[in-house]
């Protein structure tokens, strides 16, 4: 288990253990891909953020412990500016983290390199590109996935973030890392992401505090949602405040 004494970012594992414990109805193959390697398997995941794009290579068993990648517990690496900063040139913006692709794919035996997926979750600087601009990149992003890499590539794993699950991720690799998650929720701790465009609070509620949520409107995000991780069930709140609009 990794923990607060390890040299990896909180952050940095956000999207490595989502992409594994999060319930989807790809999850049940998703692991099974993952974990069929004789207990070792990688992972490479791109965190697009406002400020800049970050690529993270990870190694673990089939306890989800992280192994060690030369002297680290990650391969890290990052360019700026972010994807968001090419609105009017979405190859441009492909282009631009194809040298940190190169990278974490050398970082990956052989071997492994078929069943090591790869995913880019991206964050409130395409949510907040106007038109089809954070489309148009992406798209270029997965074309640049599937042309570029051996490495494992699906369409589905190349998407903007929207704000509720960027804060409740959050949340929920923190409560992972922690041991909270399969415990009451009472135990498990609240958090706060500040980010370069947005800030995300999320928490743990009962399912009285949920059934009284305010409803929204089918253009507006959640905001509670249920989970269920590790054996328990969780209403998770989470909320969305954009720097430019504090509402």
């Amino acid at each position: 288990m990794v923990t607060k004494t390890n040299t990896i970012s909180v952050i940095s594992f956000i999207f490595f253990i989502v992409f594994l414990l999060v319930p989807t109805g790809s999850l049940s193959k998703r692991q099974r891909l993952l974990l069929s390697n004789d207990g070792e398997q990688y992972a490479v995941i791109f965190d697009a953020g406002s400020t800049g794009s970050r690529v993270h290579v990870f190694r673990f068993n089939d306890a989800l412990d992280l192994l060690q990648i030369g002297d680290d517990l990650e391969f890290y690496q990052s360019v700026k500016p972010g994807l968001s900063s090419y609105a009017n040139d979405p190859e441009g913006a492909a282009l631009s983290i194809l040298p940190l692709l190169k990278d974490a794919e050398q970082n990956v035996p052989d071997s492994f390199r078929p069943n090591t997926p790869v995913r880019l979750g991206a964050t409130a600087g395409l949510r907040l590109l106007e038109g089809d601009a954070s489309e148009r990149i992406l798209e270029r992003v997965r074309d640049l996935f599937h042309n570029e890499t051996t490495l494992l590539s699906n369409p589905d794993w190349v998407a903007v973030l929207d704000g509720y699950h960027e804060g409740a991720y959050l949340w929920i690799a923190l409560n992972y890392l922690l041991n909270n998650l399969g415990n009451n929720y009472t135990e498990t701790v609240a958090t706060i992401d500040l980010g370069g465009g947005s800030v995300q609070m999320s928490y743990a509620i009962t399912k009285e505090s949920a059934s009284n949520a305010p409803n929204t409107s089918n253009e507006e995000e959640p905001y509670v949602q249920s989970m269920h991780l590790i054996g328990a069930d969780y209403s998770i709140y989470a909320h969305r405040f954009n720097f430019f609009n504090l509402s």
